[in-house]
Order: structure tokens, then sequence, then C-alpha cells
């Protein structure tokens, strides 16, 4: 009977002792509350602002999420440069770089901000269709990658101050 014991103690504290910490919290530091989304951009550039709110949404408020006066703020500026003709002079590959300047705020003012950058390219050609499709497929993978990024950033985030919602 004393074995019996001694074991169920050695295992319950064996098993509560593990060395096993997760890196990230499954709750952030304004976890009930929900974040207002904002994103800007220069020019109407296929769905690039529409994409990030949604992805944006999805990894950083709930469904059961309180109103709150977060705010994410992300402004996003698309450049096209050139990289060079190739030997064959019938394609050009273009960089596509779409930069993200972003700040999260709440009632008291600035939580953080800065500048995301991500760059793609592609091949540029005579055929018109595949060059729009080529732009739109290389924006939507940067802007996906931007977006996560940029999630994982405020989720992990650790400010000095106390968040007020």
């Amino acid at each position: 009977m004393k074995i019996r014991i001694l074991i169920t103690i050695f295992i319950v504290y064996f098993l509560n002792s593990c060395a096993y910490k997760p890196l990230y919290k499954r709750t952030n530091l304004y976890h009930p509350h929900n974040v207002k989304i904002v994103i800007k951009s220069k020019g109407k550039y296929e769905n690039n602002a529409a994409e990030m709110r949604l992805l944006l949404d999805e990894k950083l408020n709930s469904k059961n999420s309180k109103n709150s006066n977060l705010k994410l703020v992300v402004s996003i500026n698309r450049s096209v440069s050139s990289m060079g003709i190739n030997k064959d002079l019938s394609s050009d590959a273009l960089m596509l770089a779409i930069e993200a300047n972003y700040i999260f705020l709440d009632k008291k003012g600035e939580l953080t901000s800065g500048k995301l950058r991500n760059t793609g390219s592609f091949n540029y050609t005579t055929n018109n269709y595949a060059n729009i499709v080529s732009m739109e497929d290389t924006s939507k993978k940067l802007i996906k990658s931007l977006s996560t990024d940029l999630a994982d950033l405020i989720l992990a985030l650790s400010v000095k101050r106390k968040i007020r919602p």
C-alpha cells in the first residue's frame, strides 16, 4: 500500500515538474479585446489591403472579443524595379518590394511601431496576361508573409507599461 502511494506521488511530482514551457502564451496581453485594423495604401494594388486586413484579423482577433480602443494602423507601399534583361532579350525580371509601416496604439498612445519589408521577383515577358498573373501572385505571397510576420510581432509584444484598451 505504501509503495503504491509513493509511486503515485512520484508520478504526479515527475509529471508536474516537466521542463517543457511553450515559447508563446495561448493568450496575448490584450486577450479579451478586439483590435481595430486600419490598412492604408497610396494606390489600388489588386486587393492587398483587403487581404492583409483579413489575414491580420484572423490572427489577432477572436470571435468573442470585446470592443476596445486598440488600433493597428498599417501603411502599405509597393515598388517595382527592373532586375535586368535576359540573354534572349525576350523576358525581363522584375523585383516587387512591399513595405509595411505599422503602429500599434491603445488608449494612452503608441505601444510599438516599425517597418517590415519583403521582396519577390518574377519574369516579365511579352505576354500581358502572364505578367498580370505573375505580379498578383507575387504580391499575394508577399502580403501573406508580411501579415504573418506582423501578427507574430504583435502577439509576442512585451511592453513596460500596462495596456489600456
